[in-house]
């Protein structure tokens, strides 16, 4: 079962893959979703779920300045700092 650090760790991969370096919260979801692996992915129940799973990652990475979640525009950009942790645990695999 993946926790929210592991999904703090594949949001981060997106975002810092993403050319912008931002990813709208539905499109976010719609990426961390799938890696996931869940049989019942129809279920509205297991999507509010995911969805929960996805937003208190988020809600982490915002307060350990790895990303910053603009409410405004519901979109997450990653930081320098988020990109020096990718960077460094990529390094050290």
């Amino acid at each position: 079962m993946y926790n929210k650090f592991t999904i703090s760790e594949i949001i981060l991969n997106i975002l810092a893959q993403s050319p912008e370096k931002t990813c709208p919260f539905e499109d976010l979801t719609s990426m961390v979703i799938p890696c996931l692996n869940e049989s019942l992915q129809d279920s509205l129940l297991i999507q509010r779920s995911n969805q929960a799973k996805v937003l208190d990652a988020l809600i982490m990475l915002d307060s350990e300045g790895l990303i910053i979640l603009d409410s405004a525009t519901d979109t997450s950009i990653i930081t320098i700092k988020g990109l020096i942790n990718i960077s460094s645990k990529s390094f050290l695999n």
